[in-house]
C-alpha cells in the first residue's frame, strides 16, 4: 500500500533569521520542497501546505489520508542554544507518533550543529494533537544563532533528504537517495537538451507516483477548494 505524508512547514514570516536577511517561512518552504522531492523519489505520495492556517492544514492532512503529520519549524531561544527538537503526543515509546519522531531524530540530530537535542510530549501544540495521523513536529535548529541559521540556510537540501530518510523508515520505505549524475526531468514544452534560462512556477497541490491516485485526489481538491496550493520554481 502506498504511504501518504502531509508536510506543513511554517508559515511565520515574521520569525527572521540572524544570518542571511531570510525568514523561517522562507527556509522552511525550501526545506519542505527538497523532502516532498525525495519522499517522491522514494515512491511516498505527498501533500504540501504552508500559506494557510493551521486548522486547513489540519484538515487537508486528513483528507488526504496522510499516514504523518509533519510541521517543519526552525526554532528561536536566546541565541545561545542549539540543536534539533522533535515534538509528539506521547512519549510512550511504542506509540506510532514516537517511533515516527526517533527514526527522524535518528537521523537529522547527528546531522545538525547542535548538541541540545530532545524527542520531547507535546500533546498541547494544535498540529500534535489535531490531525488524525501521527505528527513528527521537527524543529530543525535554532535560527537565531548567527552560525546555525548560515548552517541552515546553505544545508536545506541535506535537511530534507534527512527528513525524507526518517520519515521513510518510520513508514517501512526504502529511502532512495538522490541520483548524482541524473539530469533535471524537462520542463513541460521543453525538449531537455539544454538550459533555456527560463524559470517556470508550477502551482501544485500534492505530487503522486500512481496517476489514479492523483486523479482522485483532483477531485477531492476540487471539491475543497485550492487553499492548500504551493508554487515550485524549476528553472529550465
Amino acid at each position: 500500500m502506498v504511504k501518504r505524508v502531509y508536510l506543513s512547514p511554517s508559515n511565520q514570516t515574521a520569525n527572521t533569521y540572524s544570518y542571511g536577511n531570510t525568514t523561517e517561512a522562507v527556509q522552511c518552504g525550501r526545506i519542505a520542497e527538497y523532502c516532498r522531492k525525495a519522499l517522491l523519489r522514494s515512491s511516498v505520495e505527498v501533500m504540501v501546505g504552508q500559506y494557510d492556517t493551521m486548522a486547513n492544514r489540519c484538515a487537508a492532512s486528513d483528507k488526504f489520508n496522510a499516514d504523518l503529520h509533519v510541521p517543519i519549524h526552525t526554532n528561536g531561544c536566546n541565541g545561545v542554544a542549539s540543536g534539533t527538537r522533535i515534538f509528539c503526543f506521547s512519549s510512550d515509546k511504542d506509540s506510532a507518533g514516537y517511533k515516527a519522531a526517533k527514526a527522524v531524530f535518528d537521523v537529522l540530530a547527528p546531522f545538525t550543529p547542535g548538541k541540545s537535542e530532545n524527542i520531547k510530549e507535546y500533546p498541547g501544540l494544535f498540529e500534535v494533537r489535531t490531525p488524525k495521523a501521527p505528527t513528527v513536529y521537527i524543529e530543525v535548529d535554532f535560527h537565531d544563532v548567527p552560525a546555525v541559521a548560515k548552517w541552515i540556510i546553505e544545508n536545506a537540501e541535506g535537511i530534507g533528504e534527512k527528513i525524507a530518510e526518517g520519515l521513510c523508515d518510520a513508514l517501512d520505505v526504502a529511502y532512495k537517495a538522490p541520483d548524482t549524475n541524473a539530469t533535471d526531468i524537462p520542463a513541460d514544452g521543453d525538449t531537455g537538451t539544454e538550459a533555456t534560462g527560463k524559470t517556470l512556477y508550477r502551482v501544485q497541490v500534492g505530487a503522486f507516483s500512481v496517476k489514479e491516485n492523483a486523479e482522485n485526489f483532483l477531485r477531492e481538491v476540487k471539491a475543497l477548494g485550492l487553499s492548500n496550493a504551493f508554487i515550485t520554481e524549476v528553472k529550465v
